[in-house]
């Protein structure tokens, strides 16, 4: 048998059918490594897996109008929901790589385009497939609108606009995120029309664009709001984000004040760049400083490079200033990289290192090139060294960094091998740029695979809030589990709880870790209570199922409504008038002081309760507050997030005064949250009173 080499034909063959083939293995891959994992992302899996499958669409506070409708559709794989969800985020994954090739193409030979698009979707990107989250669908869109938005730029200013626009409308009904890409991709347009009809008409070219892909964008995310959501899905912003667009104010004064949390956040960014991107960068950098390199590039090349930092610093900007404005909730805030709301761009920077290979050869300086990559390389090696444990990482916010701190040889070898081709790439450009190609890439995108394997054959195992929920669904019944509290010390475990329970009607109670589970968590109308973790019980409740782990009980309050108020309105109604209280706000009222005293207009019945409903500031406190009626005391904790405390009194009938005692209340201004002197303590949103 004679061994011959493959022909022309077979070379053509190969070409045409390798990128299917091989994007085949990858998804079967995807779905393999995803198979029989516990859900890994919290609260925010439950909060899209309740929002798509079991609420209306017109009761949702998120607005992925798109996102929802489609994974709606997993309802039919019953309770194995979140495997189908998997698949389809993994199909989805993969049908992103043919756009990053056919980017790559305009800029690249076949085989650079090939390795270019399977290392995009091998990358550590690929651990958002195991989430019920939109990530996955957003990156496909993101990669299609970077293929019509660089490869149509010939086409009319009117076709264009709406192209363009009508992907952006898509993108924003999937990720709210993409209306912040939206003056990033004005401004590319700008820069087509000036640098293809300077000369010809640019000025009535760009506005016809602006204007057609502004309008067409609102009018596509409109139109799959309305038909998903009605009107409801009208609401651009939706509940969400709309609320904390609202309390992030853009005042000169507040701007000023968040200013050192954004500086700490973009060093971090920027170290993560150089850290993950340093040939895109050093080539970027080229670009700017030698005249002959940009001669040289072609006019898709420099269109590719514009676009790519516009998407990337549009996202970029966005993530910093988001990161700035939530610095103060916590101690790690302030330093975490959510890479994931910028990191769909790095395939295109991926393309920019590697479209230099397509060109002719040409001397070059080398002076010039060490200029740029030297600086690359120092920010690097300084990031490697001191960006894990400057910053915050994790899985969920930026997967590629996790894959380092959690595997320290992969950072050391990705260091090295960024040493070595951009040392490389100095000498000799193009030996730099294949070396980077195909030697730095498949290494990085088999390790990224095999890194993210391991680190996600963790959630293999399920924790005592996996076993709980799963348990309460089985054992209840879903007119049960629609009047089920669950109550722990883990916000994370609460969510992960839920998710198995599967009922948008089961409510979370937060408990301080090692506290008791009293009388005051237990609130009328919630019938079951799950108890998560170490919580000693009332004595004179009998759980209905107990483990080491967790104890279901059933529980019957008695009460009668007799009147509410809600703290969002002015004092009136149900209440004659109250001290320390500062005015209405749309969601409640701040206590002023160390004593809120609350006066009824009517006596307070004998057989009292009392609903109420209120969150601790500053979020993380440990405060003892203590409600009084009379001479009695009731003692009670609260957490940052609004819930409910039941109270029950047996008075004289003609009490009409309740107190509540904040013993450290604290001012905004003494914690560093702007100029608020007002003594905050308590968060009160509404009060009930009955009987029984």
């Amino acid at each position: 048998m004679t061994l011959r080499w493959p022909d022309a034909r077979s070379h053509q063959l190969i070409g045409r059918y390798a990128l299917p083939f091989a994007l085949a293995v990858v998804f079967f891959q995807l779905v393999w490594r995803n198979a029989g994992l516990y859900p890994m992302v919290f609260a925010d899996e439950w909060l899209y897996s309740s929002a798509a499958r079991l609420m209306p669409f017109d009761k949702s506070i998120l607005p992925s109008y798109l996102f929802l409708g489609v994974y709606r559709l997993t309802n039919a794989c019953g309770p194995g929901f979140l495997d189908c969800a998997r698949i389809l985020n993994a199909a989805l994954l993969v049908a992103a790589a043919p756009f990053i090739y056919l980017i790559a193409r305009q800029v690249c030979s076949r085989p650079s385009a090939i390795v270019l698009a399977l290392a995009a979707v091998l990358a550590p990107v690929s651990s958002f497939a195991a989430y019920f989250m939109p990530e996955t669908m957003y990156f496909l869109a993101f990669c299609a609108f970077a293929w019509v938005a660089l490869a149509r730029t010939e086409a009319t200013p009117l076709a264009y606009g709406l192209v363009t626009g009508a992907m952006l409308g898509v993108m924003s009904a999937i990720k709210v995120h993409a209306l912040f890409l939206l003056p990033a991709h004005l401004a590319f347009m700008l820069y087509l029309c000036l640098a293809q009809y300077r000369n010809d008409g640019w000025l009535r070219r760009f506005v016809i664009m602006l204007a057609v892909a502004t309008v067409t964008m609102v009018v596509v995310r409109f139109a799959i709001g309305y038909a998903v959501a009605g009107r409801s899905g009208l609401n651009l912003l939706g509940n969400f984000y709309g609320t904390h667009a609202t309390n992030s104010t853009t005042s000169l004064e507040s701007l000023l004040r968040i200013l050192p949390a954004a500086l700490v956040s973009l060093q971090g960014h920027i170290l993560a760049l150089a850290l993950l991107l340093p040939l895109p960068l050093a080539t970027l950098l080229l670009h700017v400083f030698d005249k002959q390199v940009r001669a040289q590039a072609s006019q898709q090349q420099r269109s590719l490079q514009v676009f790519a930092m516009l998407m990337l610093c549009a996202a970029g900007a966005m993530t910093v200033m988001f990161t700035a404005t939530i610095a103060s909730a916590g101690p790690l805030e302030g330093v975490r990289l959510h890479q994931r709301y910028y990191d769909f761009a790095f395939p295109l920077m991926l393309v920019i290192a590697a479209a230099p290979l397509a060109l002719p050869a040409a001397r070059q300086s080398l002076l010039l090139r060490a200029a740029a990559a030297l600086p690359v390389m120092a920010v690097m090696l300084y990031a490697a060294r001191y960006l894990l444990t400057d910053y915050a990482v994790g899985l969920v916010d930026s997967p590629e960094l996790t894959v380092f701190k959690e595997f320290p040889m992969l950072l050391k070898l990705s260091a090295g091998l960024a040493v070595l081709t951009l040392a490389l790439w100095i000498v000799q450009r193009r030996a730099g740029i294949m070396l980077f190609v195909f030697v730095a890439l498949p290494l990085t995108a088999w390790n990224a695979d095999r890194a993210i394997s391991a680190i996600q054959a963790r959630a293999q195992a399920p924790n005592d809030y996996d076993k709980a929920g799963m348990l309460v669904r089985h054992y209840l019944d879903r007119q049960q589990a629609g009047k089920l509290t669950v109550a722990g010390d883990s916000i994370a475990g609460l969510s992960r709880a839920l998710f198995h329970i599967d009922h948008p009607l089961t409510k979370t109670h937060d408990l301080v870790a090692g506290a008791p589970f009293v009388r005051e968590d237990l609130a009328p109308g919630r019938d079951w209570v799950l108890v998560v973790g170490q919580h000693a019980l009332p004595d004179d409740i009998k759980p209905e199922v107990k483990t080491a782990e967790f104890a279901l009980m059933k529980v019957q309050v008695e009460h009668q409504p007799l009147g509410k108020f809600d703290f969002n309105k002015p004092v009136g109604g149900l209440l004659a008038r109250a001290e320390n209280l500062s005015g209405p706000e749309g969601w409640g009222a701040w206590s002023d002081g160390r004593e809120v005293r609350l006066h009824f207009v009517r006596p307070l019945p004998q057989k009292l309760n009392i609903l109420l409903r209120a969150n601790a500031f500053p979020p993380k406190t440990d405060q003892q507050f203590v409600l009084v009626v009379g001479g009695q005391r009731r003692p009670f904790r609260l957490t940052g997030t609004a819930q409910d405390r039941f109270f029950q009194f047996d008075t004289s009938g003609a009490e009409q005064v309740v107190k509540i005692e904040i013993p450290d209340p604290v001012t905004p201004r003494a914690m560093g949250m702007g100029p608020d002197d007002r003594l905050l303590g308590i968060g009160f949103t509404s009060i009930e009173i009955g009987t029984r």
